[in-house]
């Protein structure tokens, strides 16, 4: 039995070391070399064809963190162009607003102004009114016209250093208004229109010359405000509900809606005002 053990452990050493030798290239058995390549090269194929697929696996997910990566920047990248963008659009807005107040301004001279920020808007019921910045501290006063591309509205209440504005489009609002054209002087009241955007010009005359595409500026008869500050732009006229005297309905020139920057006007020449004594102007 040990014999037996021993020839075969014999028989094992011996292919080992022909295996050995041959692959070694130490041996000149080309049967033996065929018979090892035989058992070797598909391993090794199949050695090496795990080995390119760990390759590829690790070149996969290589790849697929720095596509991820990359991506996050991207994203980061997006999130701060809008990001840029919407504060790009802020600043032109503001710019454009503040533009047009100092083309006001430079055409109005001999007005006396004070420019402010709105800082708040009602959120009533009504939603008729603003906040600005500016109130006894910069001399504001009840009844003053406050301006941006046209009436915004007139201070109604002043703090000391803020001020309530009630809008134009507010049914509360009534201003002193007249047709800005060479063969008209038609002269009535604007002011809002309950739960409407437009203004209404109320209380003409019916023989008075009115139309469609009017430009209506501020009468100044009052004296709170200066004459021919711009309105807004008559879209349609019709009778009022009697048929005595003639409407007009009104675009506004300012953009009321997102007004944020405004000019009070705290000082103009009014009117000269006339007064009757017996029948007779003075």
């Amino acid at each position: 039995m040990n014999k037996k053990v021993m020839l075969v452990a014999l028989f094992i050493l011996v292919l080992f070391s022909m295996l050995a030798m041959a692959v070694a290239g130490r041996s000149r058995f080309p049967l033996v070399n065929r018979a090892v390549a035989a058992v070797v090269l598909p391993v090794e194929s199949m050695l090496t064809g795990l080995g390119n697929a760990s390759d590829g696996v690790r070149g996969y997910w290589k790849a697929l963190t720095v596509m991820q990566s990359e991506n996050a920047k991207l994203k980061q990248e997006n999130i701060e162009l809008r990001n840029a963008n919407i504060q790009m659009a802020s600043m032109y807005a503001e710019n454009r607003q503040l533009r047009g107040l100092l083309e006001y301004k430079e055409q109005h001279k001999s007005q006396k102004v004070v420019a402010a920020k709105v800082i708040a808007r009602s959120f009533g019921d009504l939603r008729d009114c603003i906040y600005i910045a500016a109130g006894k501290d910069r001399g504001l006063a009840p009844d003053m016209a406050v301006v941006n591309g046209g009436l915004v509205g007139v201070v109604d209440e002043v703090y000391d250093d803020y001020a309530r504005v009630l809008l134009l489009t507010s049914p509360r609002c009534r201003v002193g208004a007249r047709v800005l054209r060479a063969d008209s002087r038609a002269v009535g009241v604007a002011g809002g229109v309950s739960g409407k955007d437009k203004l209404l010009l109320e209380h003409i005359y019916r023989e008075a010359s009115l139309r469609e595409g009017d430009i209506i500026v501020t009468s100044g008869y009052s004296g709170s405000h200066p004459a021919d500050i711009l309105i807004g732009k008559v879209t349609a006229t019709h009778m009022d509900s009697v048929g005595l005297l003639q409407e007009a309905d009104i675009v506004p020139a300012a953009d009321i809606a997102d007004v944020e920057q405004v000019l009070v006007i705290v000082g103009f020449t009014p009117e000269a005002k006339i007064v009757l004594q017996g029948g007779q102007a003075k």
